[in-house]
């Protein structure tokens, strides 16, 4: 009988073998999920974490071009950092990674070493590259930790440009539990979809519905336009019925 000596390693090991670009795209995930909930330390995180962000936006925080965030999002994916390919909600485009609770608590502490999103490229070989001397560099701020503070996540528009949800639907199911204060779990266990996606979509879909969403106290609330009274769900019998009647 043989015994498996071996071992999971561990977070310093993880870190030490991390690549500049991949500690760099790790914490540009971590920066877009405070952003958005405006978690900073890594137990609030962990519980409502909204670190999804699609290759777009990764580029643009590191400064990296989309082919380059590609290839460091497949590495980080291998090293089960990010969770890439989750449900994206209501087919929505564009949410397709996030940190898993691993990847979390790696990037706080990238954080923690004064670990930065935008990336340093080397140059290429063979080009010149004049040497100066840098100038020093200032220390960060340490941020303030908060936990998941009361706030808006996102400012509803304007009462024209909403776009009514089909009842029925996942998406009105969501709305609906909104307009009534709802949590992560719940809304887990109404729309059958995991963490990440339930968080993505109170941000991504109710945004682009044209609503908004509040936090308080642990809870999400809808927040209608101003002028807008009722939700703007659409009946689905109603539309095939008048479908039907042009079609005569």
């Amino acid at each position: 009988m043989t015994t498996d000596n071996t071992s999971a390693p561990t977070l310093r090991e993880v870190v030490q073998k991390m690549t500049p670009l991949e500690k760099a795209v790790t914490v540009a995930h971590l920066d877009a999920g405070m952003e958005c909930n405006g978690a900073e330390t890594l137990d609030a995180t962990l519980s409502d974490n909204m670190t999804f962000a699609d290759v777009a936006e990764i580029a643009q925080r590191t400064g990296l071009t989309k082919k380059q965030v590609q290839g460091v999002i497949a590495s980080l994916s291998s090293k089960g950092i990010l969770s890439v390919g989750n449900e994206k909600p209501n087919g929505q485009p564009g949410v397709d990674q996030v940190l898993t609770d691993w990847g979390v608590t790696i990037a706080f502490d990238l954080l923690a070493e004064g670990i930065e999103a935008k990336a340093t490229i080397k140059p290429a070989k063979g080009k010149k590259v004049e040497k100066t001397e840098p100038a020093p560099k200032p220390k960060k701020p340490a941020r303030a930790p908060r936990g998941l503070e009361d706030r808006v996540l996102v400012e509803p528009g304007n009462a024209k440009d909403v776009k009514p949800t089909k009842e029925g639907s996942k998406r009105a199911l969501l709305v609906t539990a909104l307009s009534r204060g709802t949590t992560v779990e719940h809304l887990m266990d109404l729309l059958g979809w995991n963490r990440p996606t339930v968080t993505s979509a109170i941000y991504s879909d109710v945004k682009a519905i044209g609503l908004g969403v509040e936090r308080r106290e642990g809870k999400y609330t809808l927040l209608l336009p101003e002028g807008m009274k009722a939700l703007p769900l659409r009946e689905a019998a109603k539309r095939r019925a008048k479908a039907h009647e042009v079609s005569k």
